[in-house]
């Protein structure tokens, strides 16, 4: 099977660098893209006791961060002449926007990590890899 079009939904977590890694070896035998996903949770940041002033800076915080992360990726990626493209989504559903945005980017391969951030640090994305490989259409690599 060959694959063109990669995603990894990436938390910053160990195990969402251990996915990158494995894709990127991915891409490298196939000569395809990396596309990677960071969901920023809407409304699930405490939002019965922060109001949303507050909500929208946590956010803006937090795709602050994950675009300093990322762009370490970015030079890897680069290094290896590997197209990569980085997409920071903001949702109230992690695991379906990974698989909605996997179909409309007829991305053939998911690569996740087994484990994301813990709920009490989770900042952008939760461990959905379950449900992730459960209603995806495309096959989809859990790494631990």
């Amino acid at each position: 099977m060959a694959f063109s079009n990669i995603l990894v939904p990436f938390d910053g977590s160990s195990f969402s660098v251990k996915a990158f890694n494995a894709a990127l070896k991915i891409a490298i035998m196939h000569d395809a893209k990396i596309k990677i996903i960071t969901c920023l949770e809407k409304e699930n940041l405490g939002a019965w006791y922060i109001d949303k002033r507050t909500n929208k800076k946590i956010i803006n915080d937090a795709r602050i961060f994950a675009k300093k992360s990322l762009s370490n990726l970015e030079k890897i990626a680069k290094n290896s002449n590997i197209s990569l493209s980085i997409h920071i989504v903001e949702t109230k559903s992690i695991s379906k926007q990974i698989v909605d945005f996997a179909k409309s980017r007829k991305i053939d391969l998911i690569v996740i990590g087994s484990h994301g951030q813990s709920k009490v640090k989770r900042i952008f994305l939760g461990s959905v890899s379950n449900s992730v490989s459960q209603t995806s259409k495309c096959p989809v690599l859990i790494i631990k």
